[in-house]
C-alpha cells in the first residue's frame, strides 16, 4: 500500500502547479470530514499532489459521473429552485444567468445549447465536490455553473 501511495504521489507531482482558484480538498470537506479522512497527516507536498489529482479528476471524470453514477446522483440534491429572470436563449460559451431571487451564475463552458423560454424554472445543485450545476427543468438540460453574485 505504501508503495502504491508513493507511486501515486510521484505521478501526481508531475502535474501543473495550482492557482488559488483551483479546487482544494480541504475547502471542499467539512472540518470533521477532513479530520476523519486522515488527510491532516499528509505533508504539504502530499496535499498538493492530492489537489492536483482533484483538478485532473474534476476535469476528466466528475462531469460524467454526475450523469451516470447513482451514488453521485443521490448525493447531489436541489440546493435551489428558482427561475431565470426574463428571456432565456440557452448558452453559447461563457454565459451569465440572473435568477429571480437576484443570484447570478455563470458558466465558463464552451458548450452550446439553444432553447428559448421566458422565466424558465431551474434547479441549482451542488455535488460532493462542490461543483454547482444548473438544470433547466422544462428540458432537463444542465451545465456546470459558478455563483458570481
Amino acid at each position: 500500500m505504501f508503495r502504491y501511495c508513493l507511486t501515486l504521489i510521484l505521478m501526481l507531482a508531475t502535474l501543473p502547479a495550482l492557482s488559488a482558484e483551483d479546487p482544494n480538498i480541504r475547502d471542499l470537506m467539512t472540518a470533521e470530514e477532513f479530520a476523519a479522512s486522515g488527510l491532516s497527516r499528509l505533508t504539504r507536498d502530499e496535499m498538493e499532489a492530492i489537489n492536483r489529482w482533484l483538478v485532473r479528476y474534476t476535469a476528466q471524470d466528475a462531469v460524467e459521473m454526475i450523469d451516470t453514477s447513482p451514488a453521485v446522483q443521490e448525493v447531489s440534491r436541489a440546493d435551489l429552485i428558482s427561475q431565470i429572470d426574463g428571456e432565456f436563449n440557452g448558452w453559447n460559451g461563457p454565459t451569465r444567468f440572473t435568477l429571480k431571487n437576484g443570484q447570478v451564475y455563470e458558466t465558463s463552458s464552451t458548450r452550446r445549447y439553444s432553447y428559448s423560454a421566458v422565466d424558465p424554472e431551474v434547479e441549482i445543485t451542488r455535488n460532493w465536490m462542490g461543483i454547482y450545476r444548473m438544470r433547466i427543468v422544462e428540458t432537463d438540460k444542465s451545465i456546470n455553473v459558478r455563483r458570481i453574485e
